[in-house]
């Protein structure tokens, strides 16, 4: 699964390394660890060393979708080497087990370490990054992936697929130099204290620790957050840009849905004028599921092929449920069997998939009876845990990679081998979902999701998605309330991958009769901005900016403006009166201009909203809302929609009018709308929005510019780079400047 341009990189390292070494002088009391001498530079602001031995050892950059872009890298500001001459210590033990200390400073925020849904921060934290189920808190989770950011900007990644514990500005070493001075807790009322005493005294340092004999560590340095995530997107082979399809609205029908319930569902959808561009199909199109065949149930689908093109032809693509557990049932088990682990999951074999005849099997199988009928995509469901499901830790595979190995890096080899071997070796772009990813996924076309529910947690998971690589949709699966439904519809609307999932449910984007008309209006709007987000796409792929992103990567977002509640002293709940933080994780940022403040749970119809600095703007008025500070909204105010605000000087393409179907926008007409007063400029990045041929060169793009005309009324030019048979999008037919 080594990309053959890895070897080009090594060859491109080599030579900075001649040229450029970072050399390492001790310069810090590292007790008994050992100074990490020598840091290879890679490429600009990317650094990399390798601590004890990391042959066999998979990597999460060997399974990335592509090699890293160099050129787009090295086209990203200088940056510096964030760390003093040997403050960087480790040890490794026997082959076993290798430790690393990477100093932090007391004023330093820590984010990151993958899709956590419980915050975006993690300094004072000890996290135990393990694949599974949600479960709140240590780390645990669909993508635990071993990066993390400073807020001074430089980001860590552990580049390797075995467990991490990591202490996170935990634990005083007693040969640190910075450790705080003691407090006496209970001091006579005479006896003065240099200071508070801390239930938790910070520590001054991430200390990591893997069971294995090697560990490859990856720095990535910038003036900004943005450009550290930008950096590690680009190492990974940059973002995904998914076919236009996929930026659509989804519904996933009911488990036990025949072809004909499928069809009077698509009638039910154009009867009410509700847009649809992708269709799931959960467990019971197959034979057997839980484990799985991977073969149509001809009972409920008897002509999968006309199925499938009858589907097409309406513009309306299918994607397939399935998990990788093979069933005694399918013809693919006999041969299969030798290739798979040691352990049943749901009594299915688990296929070894770092060996090229296992991938072959699957993806000869998946050609034959998917994809050349005109399947468009996969759900890879169950590859998260828990560890009562999947295998265990111990569990033997014929490629010899170790059981917790495989479990932190099947997510990712199932990616990988979709995404390689059905598609892209078609050159045919893909979108999809799946329950697992790791580090190094940037560059795949597959959206987390999860069975937790909680909407203020799918609002983090939004945040905390965009620091590592990973797409992420918060579904809308079922609710207790119309209001409920309307807000998580309305957040569904505003993510990578707009879903409703009504696997068990049933549900219907019409189920709550009040609020019809405003779910209505939130898809259709979705569809009407799909210019707009397909650009924002496109950015993730060429620049590593993320489509949907947390605050703290927007410029002029105080990162600081936690809520802090005051811990008071209880002898059962609160025995060292420890203070709550509360982040503001429930907005984000959706493309590169609109900020997205959803209404949720007890905020269900108002709402706070932080603005960062700079000029924002309503979304649906053009009304200027406000400058830095924190805002008020309510649902009554924006007659039921969601809240959204557009930075100073926006230019916002979208559709004149909403579509059923992605297909439907090409060749149709634009209106480009202007917020504020700034003389701001954007683009619209177009190509045929299905091949990859994008990679070379096959696109364009328009640039848009504002500017003040020799009577001072501002004018709009328009500048078209790159194919110009490329067009996708029809003419601008309206410009509309929405704050006059």
């Amino acid at each position: 699964m080594m990309h053959s341009d890895r070897f080009h990189l090594r060859i491109f390292q080599l030579v900075l390394v001649l040229l450029l070494p970072v050399q390492i002088t001790q310069g810090a009391d590292l007790g008994d660890l050992k100074p990490v001498e020598q840091w290879e530079p890679v490429a600009s602001g990317v650094w990399r060393a390798e601590l004890g031995k990391m042959q066999g050892e998979i990597r999460y950059s060997d399974l990335a979708a592509a090699p890293p872009r160099l050129d787009a890298l090295n086209e990203l500001p200088e940056a510096t080497f964030p760390f003093a001459g040997g403050s960087v210590g480790y040890l490794a033990e026997n082959g076993h087990q290798v430790m690393v200390r990477i100093p932090t400073s007391p004023d330093e925020t820590l984010y990151g370490f993958g899709l956590q849904l419980d915050g975006i921060k993690h300094s004072r934290k000890v996290m135990t990054l393990n694949v599974d189920h949600w479960s709140k808190g240590g780390g645990r989770t669909h993508a635990p992936v071993p990066f993390y950011i400073s807020s001074k900007g430089y980001g860590v990644f552990f580049n390797t697929s075995r467990l991490l514990k990591i202490y996170n500005q935990v634990g005083n070493r007693k040969d640190s130099l910075n450790n705080p001075s003691e407090v006496d807790r209970n001091p006579p009322e005479d006896e003065p204290q240099p200071g508070p005493w801390l239930a938790q005294p910070p520590g001054d340092s991430v200390e990591a620790q893997v069971n294995g004999p090697g560990l490859e560590l990856l720095v990535f340095s910038g003036s900004t957050i943005l450009e550290v995530v930008q950096r590690y997107n680009l190492y990974h082979g940059g973002g995904t840009l998914p076919p236009l399809w996929g930026l659509g609205f989804w519904h996933r029908v009911h488990a036990e849905f025949n072809a004909d319930q499928v069809r009077q569902e698509l009638a039910d959808f154009e009867e009410k004028n509700f847009p649809v561009a992708v269709i799931g199909l959960e467990p019971g199109w197959m034979t057997k599921s839980y484990p799985c065949t991977f073969e149509w149930q001809t009972k409920r689908f008897p002509d999968p092929e006309g199925f499938t093109r009858e589907l097409l032809n309406k513009g309306i693509r299918l994607n397939l449920w399935e998990n990788p557990y093979i069933s005694k049932n399918s013809r693919l088990y006999e041969r299969m069997f030798p290739l798979s682990g040691s352990h049943l999951v749901w009594l299915g074999i688990v296929p070894d998939y770092t060996m090229p005849e296992a991938r072959r099997l699957l993806a000869e199988q998946h050609g034959e009876d998917h994809i050349s009928i005109g399947i468009s995509g996969y759900k890879i469901d169950e590859v998260d845990g828990y560890d009562f499901w999947l295998w265990p830790d111990h569990a033997t595979f014929p490629s010899g990679v170790s059981g917790e190995a495989m479990r932190q890096s099947y997510g990712l080899l199932m990616q990988n081998m979709l995404y390689q071997d059905l598609f892209k070796q078609r050159n045919v772009r893909t979108y999809g979902l799946v329950r697992a990813a790791n580090g190094g996924a940037s560059g795949y076309p597959f959206v987390i999701y999860s069975d937790a529910y909680r909407h203020k947690e799918y609002l983090t998971g939004m945040a905390t998605s965009s620091l590592c690589g990973i797409l992420w949709t918060p579904e809308a699966r079922s609710a207790s309330n119309d209001r409920e439904w309307l807000n998580r519809m309305q957040t569904t609307c505003f993510s990578a991958l707009a879903q409703l999932n009504a696997w068990s449910s049933g549900k219907k984007p019409w189920s709550y009769d009040s609020v019809t008309d405003a779910v209505r209006e939130s898809i259709r709007l979705r569809m009407q901005l799909l210019p707009y987000l397909y650009t924002a796409f496109s950015d993730y792929y060429f620049q590593g900016i993320p489509p949907i992103r947390a605050m703290i990567l927007e410029q002029g977002f105080d990162g600081t403006a936690d809520r802090i509640v005051k811990g008071k002293l209880d002898s059962e709940t609160n025995p060292y009166a420890m203070d709550q933080r509360i982040e503001k994780t429930d907005q984000y940022m959706f493309g590169p201009s609109i900020l997205v403040a959803p209404f949720y749970e007890d905020l269900a119809t108002q709402r706070d909203v932080q603005l960062p600095a700079g000029n924002w703007y309503d979304f649906y008025s053009g009304k200027l809302v406000g400058n830095g500070e924190t805002i008020s909204v309510s649902a009554s105010d924006l007659r039921d929609r969601i809240p959204l605000f557009v930075k100073d000087g926006a230019i916002i393409p979208m559709l004149t009018q909403p579509v059923d179907r992605a297909k439907e926008a090409v060749g149709h007409p634009l209106e480009l709308r202007w917020y504020g007063e700034a003389l701001g400029q954007g683009h619209l990045y177009e190509d045929d929005t299905e091949t990859f041929d994008y990679e070379n060169g096959r696109y364009r793009r328009r640039i848009f510019k504002i500017r003040h005309g020799s009577d001072n009324v501002p004018s709009l030019e328009i500048e078209t780079m790159g194919q110009p048979d490329q067009s996708l999008f029809g003419e601008i037919n309206r410009f509309t400047p929405m704050s006059r």
